[in-house]
């Protein structure tokens, strides 16, 4: 018996628990992965819009950088064990070599992703992580942010556009993202 009265023990279901998980991460900031717990299987065109940045980030990272496809990032901020995985990250490429298992934040020159809500909380978490830039691609709309410059857990410069508008990099890219053959998502609720 606790000073609050009897311990319970609760059983719950696996949807239950997802749910359970999902109030903990809005409470709390951190993401809750439940063992067992599948993702929501990826859609084919969230790959093909990561594959046509993957090929198009070859030739404007140059020779020294190159685009990782679900790196993980360390998250010194949130601990010595907490890191994110990110759909595509552009890097030194010394870490192909690497023993290493994270990249640190600084050494990702430009992390992409694919998130079809809007992907606010992502973008705090990366914020937070201080991953100096982000292209978020969001297929339900058909729209693209480049953040940049994160500070106190927030990006402070923001350019926006449309698919079919070109993503202009900034240094050490050379070049633009063309995004006029991304597909855009149909109405399911999927990723």
């Amino acid at each position: 018996m606790t000073a609050r009265g009897p311990r319970r023990r609760v059983t719950l279901g696996h949807r239950q628990l997802l749910a359970a998980a999902g109030v903990v991460e809005r409470w709390a900031g951190v993401r809750i992965e439940v063992a067992g717990a599948a993702e929501p299987p990826v859609r084919g065109k969230r790959h093909g819009i990561l594959r046509q940045c993957e090929t198009q980030l070859v030739t404007a990272a140059g020779p020294d950088l190159v685009p990782l496809r679900s790196a993980s990032v360390a998250r010194p901020e949130a601990g010595p064990d907490a890191y994110l995985t990110v759909d595509l990250a552009v890097c030194p490429s010394g870490f192909l070599e690497s023993d290493e298992a994270l990249l640190h934040p600084r050494a990702v020159e430009l992390a992409v992703a694919v998130v079809p809500d809007g992907g606010r909380r992502l973008l705090e978490t990366y914020a937070a992580a201080r991953i100096r830039l982000v292209l978020l691609v969001d297929p339900r709309r058909g729209r693209w942010s480049l953040n940049g410059d994160p500070r106190e857990g927030r990006y402070r410069e923001v350019r926006r556009g449309g698919y079919g508008e070109a993503v202009a990099l900034p240094v050490p890219f050379c070049g633009r993202i063309d995004t006029a053959r991304f597909p855009r998502y149909t109405a399911r609720t999927a990723q």
